[in-house]
């Protein structure tokens, strides 16, 4: 019986152990960084190694993009080795809280809710919201958010293009908001077939995906999207209790400038690769 209860015992505290919270460890020397390696021109995947790009842990592949030069930059700064993981976009936050990654750094918007799981350091980059059509599609020459009547919009899910689909599906009658998918390359994919009519992403991410496909087009709308502040920038995601890393993200962010920032995306926007 004494075997018995100090087995249960035994098992509780392991238990209790893996519940408890995750924190970042500086004398570990490791930054874990987590993106979906889909996302370009923010991240996406390679089969060969380059100069620039920097591998998945545990897969025979690199990634590459705007997530991976700041990620460098900032594991230089604080003199930490880089490590980064693919995670599936709707596990990332999961992935940060149970410690399987240190930070999230895949292009991810400081939304309200998010902010209730997890903290966010300052913006990494800041961008405005377009839209994306078929050159020969019945949507080509519009120009405003009320000239989609009847098209079928498609989102990203779980992210602030989804809740924009929602937005240009609510200005125009006869319009479908699609059910979202998962990555910008299934939805390139869905506008190029006809399967969706329009789409609306983040400018670097809209001239990535037509700088590659040359049978879609970039759409500035003359009426601005309605977003909040802080649906216009990217930040990393960091565990709430991590608030030293915070502060020593944001230090070593400040010290990028906006021109240095400029340049890494203006690269990042010629290498990515076709959707």
């Amino acid at each position: 019986m004494k075997k018995v209860l100090i087995l249960v015992f035994v098992m509780l505290v392991g238990l209790l152990t893996g519940c408890s919270k995750q924190t970042f460890d500086f004398e570990k020397g490791i930054l874990v960084v987590g993106l979906e390696a889909a996302y370009a021109p923010f991240n996406w995947m390679e089969i060969e190694k380059t100069d620039t790009n920097h591998p998945l842990q545990g897969m025979n592949a690199y990634v590459e993009g705007y997530d991976v030069q700041i990620a460098k930059r900032l594991a230089e700064d604080l003199e930490l080795e880089l490590v980064i993981k693919m995670v599936d976009w709707d596990g990332l936050i999961l992935a940060l809280q149970s410690g399987m990654i240190d930070v999230v750094i895949a292009g991810m918007s400081p939304t309200e809710e998010r902010k209730e799981q997890i903290n966010f350091t300052d913006a990494y980059y800041e961008s405005e919201h377009v839209v994306i059509v078929r050159k020969d599609g019945k949507y080509s020459n519009a120009q405003d958010i009320n000239d989609f009547s009847g098209a079928k919009i498609i989102g990203q899910k779980l992210t602030i293009y989804d809740k924009l689909a929602e937005q240009l599906h609510s200005h125009n009658s006869g319009s479908v908001h699609q059910t979202p998918l998962s990555t910008i390359p299934e939805i390139v994919n869905a506008i190029k077939t006809g399967v969706s009519d329009v789409t609306v992403v983040e400018k670097p991410v809209a001239l990535s995906i037509v700088n590659n496909n040359q049978e879609l087009k970039i759409i500035t709308l003359a009426t601005a999207f309605e977003v909040e502040e802080y649906e216009k920038i990217v930040s990393i995601g960091v565990r709430k209790e991590d608030t030293k890393l915070l502060e020593a993200l944001n230090n070593s962010l400040a010290k990028i400038t906006k021109t240095e920032r400029d340049e890494i995306m203006l690269q990042a926007t010629g290498s990515a690769p076709e959707e």
